[in-house]
């Protein structure tokens, strides 16, 4: 019964990646026609041109959400009822997605957007696997794929965090998008299926804060993209962290230092990246 249900699970995984891979390639070779739409987002005037690229944009990280939801769902766990919800468990998928398709739009040589596509592709089965695994704590493969799914979403918020500073719009736009991004990820990584969704949420909501005070006040430096990215991956990093820490009773002086020395090693890096365009 149990290798049954592995093998369905890696059924529909592989099935995901596969419309994954394809759908970058069929957007590609459909020619569709553009067009520009205008609105205002807070305040701000904003000019949207829809084509195929904004619809991979779109489409991707949706696509990757519902895979993910449907994968899930063949989790024992999941089928008993044991697990209430799974939205938090769409988030660093559906953002890897979104960030991909970004990646994806921006490349202009054909060796490195196949590259990029297959990297992104692979990493995005080894995070939904990884996501599978965190479901269930306690089991042997809980602690690799929490480690997993910490480490690639610390990658894809520095990734987010640098490209959305990079906009240079305006910071109600920055640092409310930045917000979003670290609350997504926040509540992902503090896993509240096992903690409870209200101090989860709760907890999220000061990373975000923080990250989009962080985002709100690098806009009036004068600093480059790669120093912004390590500052706000510093500030999600040791609030989310110190949460965690505290949720799993492990926050104590030593693990207080222990984050103290990398945000003063961060700086330092952000401080030295400064002036890197």
């Amino acid at each position: 019964m149990t290798q049954s249900l592995h093998t369905s699970v890696a059924n529909r995984i592989l099935v995901l990646v596969a419309l994954l891979a394809l759908t970058p390639v069929l957007l590609l070779v459909v020619e569709l026609p553009s067009r520009n739409a205008s609105l205002t987002f807070l305040g701000s005037p904003l000019s949207i041109n829809l084509n195929a690229d904004s619809l991979l944009i779109l489409f991707l990280p949706v696509l990757t959400i519902a895979g993910v939801d449907w994968a899930l769902r063949d989790h024992p766990d999941v089928q008993a009822g044991e697990v209430p919800f799974l939205f938090p468990f769409w988030m660093a998928p559906g953002l890897t997605a979104f960030a991909l398709a970004l990646l994806l739009t921006r490349l202009t040589s054909w060796p490195v957007w196949i590259g990029a596509l297959l990297g992104g592709v692979v990493v995005l089965g080894v995070l939904i696997v990884a996501e599978y695994y965190t479901i269930t704590p306690n089991t042997p493969t809980y602690p690799i794929a929490r480690l997993a799914v910490t480490g690639l979403s610390y990658l894809i918020a520095f990734s987010l965090f640098t490209l959305i500073y990079s906009t240079r719009e305006r910071s109600v736009i920055t640092a409310t998008s930045a917000s979003l991004v670290a609350l997504a990820l926040a509540l992902d990584l503090l896993a509240p299926h096992i903690i409870g969704l209200r101090q989860a949420t709760l907890f999220a909501v000061i990373v975000s804060w923080l990250v989009g005070q962080a985002t709100w006040a690098l806009n009036y430096w004068n600093v480059s993209n790669w120093s912004a990215g390590v500052v706000l991956l510093t500030v999600f990093y040791v609030s989310a962290g110190v949460a965690q820490q505290h949720f799993q009773g492990r926050l104590s002086r030593s693990v207080l230092i222990e984050f103290a020395v990398v945000t003063c090693i961060a700086l330092i890096v952000a401080w030295q990246l400064a002036g890197v365009r």
